[in-house]
């Protein structure tokens, strides 16, 4: 076993042992791609084997419908709890899962699992568990764990800190006030009331490889992390026709491909037809991945395009249908987290702004474009990103009462950019 092998089963070890410990709560940290999902599925059958039921509360129903998939691939009686407008994904799996709206139609599963929306739902006196399982307890907030926590004696949270926070588009100010804040991350809230909760974090990226790891770990993360994989282990192989951008990302992991400097509508025509230019070389060009696996074609469902805005979103996918690329993702940051690709062409949120709003300087939504890829990140931007940081520095009121993030957005966004400086490639 490798150095970071054993060092990510030690902390498996240390996440179990806490577990069947007496600690209320347990929360675990995960960087991108360190195996967070192949851990609650761990937890799962380790915690059935000694004859455990094992609720397990996730945020988003595509999130859950990967969980059961992944549960019942390991042989666990799964229950799916869900709401009445739900429907089977694609490939669904027949055994060992069954499907209810209501808590008692799941009676005998090994395994439940539901979104923090749905477990809102069931009550106290229906039935409580020794230990609930929190999967993605950053993204779900402090007035959701307030819904379901009642119903679990202790808690296991597992989740990125380095994502994308619960957000909202009302007006927050009327309740900014609050000693606590509704739309504070579950995890958070849970480590500020109870300081000595243990953390454990994973300290290994199996995502990531290794000349892209530290550059997210640097810029978004105050507990750092490697790769895992050896420098060798992975190559994009491209034609000799490709893009200079696409070839700079093949052999460095990263490539910054800058458009004139300009102040441009969030839509901007010429970054749109750029990326949709990338796109199509890449699924239509002889593009190989490679890994401990083997050589194998570069597949259009091995690309994603991460964007900030739905309207970008719609921008992009019209311009790919115009030059006939399908099954390509094109999403946005919020949709993104979790998802992981090959390549990634990530559209820079303060690409050709005016400004440098709160929003746009949030380190999760940078953090999500750069870390969803296995072999190569282009990111692409107008130029002038450097002086916009630093003609608008971080203004967002100190709220009383509330902590300051872990890490300041202003901050994560000049240090990607000072990482990604010998990867910049001006556009033709």
């Amino acid at each position: 076993m490798t150095s970071a092998g054993a060092r990510h089963e030690a902390a498996i070890e240390e996440v179990w042992n806490r577990v069947r410990g007496t600690d209320r709560a347990v929360v675990v940290d995960s960087p991108p791609g360190a195996g967070k999902s192949t851990l609650v599925r761990e937890l799962a059958k380790r915690l059935v084997a000694v004859g455990e039921h094992v609720p397990i509360v996730v945020q988003t129903n595509d999130q859950a419908d990967d969980l059961v998939i992944a549960l019942a691939g390991a042989g666990l009686s799964t229950g799916r709890l869900h709401g009445q407008e739900w429907t089977p994904p694609a490939g669904w799996p027949r055994q060992k899962v069954r499907t209810g709206t209501k808590l008692g139609e799941l009676g005998g599963c090994d395994v439940i699992v539901g979104t923090a929306a749905k477990w809102a739902y069931v009550k106290a006196d229906e039935r409580t568990w020794p230990l609930g399982v929190i999967d993605e307890a950053y993204q779900m907030s402090a007035a959701a764990l307030v819904r379901v926590g009642h119903l679990f004696d202790r808690l296991l949270l597992v989740g990125d800190p380095g994502q994308l926070a619960p957000f909202t588009v009302a007006d927050e100010h009327s309740v900014r006030s609050l000693a606590t804040w509704p739309l504070d991350t579950a995890a958070g809230t849970l480590l500020r009331n109870h300081p000595d909760t243990p953390v454990i974090p994973l300290p290994v990226s199996w995502r990531l490889a290794p000349h892209t790891a530290p550059v997210i770990s640097d810029a978004f993360y105050t507990r750092a992390f490697t790769a895992g994989a050896a420098p060798s282990d992975r190559r994009l192989e491209l034609a000799s026709l490709a893009h200079p951008a696409l070839a700079h990302a093949a052999e460095h992991g990263w490539a910054l491909l800058e458009l004139p400097a300009a102040h441009v509508p969030r839509t901007d025509p010429a970054l749109v037809a750029t990326i949709a230019d990338l796109a199509h070389q890449l699924v239509t060009a002889d593009v190989s991945t490679v890994d401990p696996s083997g050589p194998r074609p570069l597949s259009r469902a091995d690309v994603a395009v991460g964007v900030v805005h739905r309207d970008q979103k719609a921008h992009v996918e019209a311009a790919l249908q115009r030059r006939g690329v399908t099954g390509v993702t094109v999403d946005t940051a919020n949709r993104l987290q979790g998802r992981q690709y090959e390549v990634v062409l990530a559209w820079h949120p303060l690409s050709g702004r005016r400004d440098a709003s709160a929003f746009h300087l949030e380190a999760g939504r940078l953090c999500v474009l750069a870390s969803r890829h296995r072999q190569a990140c282009v990111v692409i931007s107008r130029a002038g990103v450097d002086e916009q940081l630093h003609a608008y520095p971080a203004a967002e009121p100190v709220w009383l009462g509330t902590d300051p993030p872990q890490v300041d957005g202003w901050e994560a966004n000049r240090a990607f950019l000072e990482r990604l400086a010998p990867h910049r490639i001006p556009a033709r």
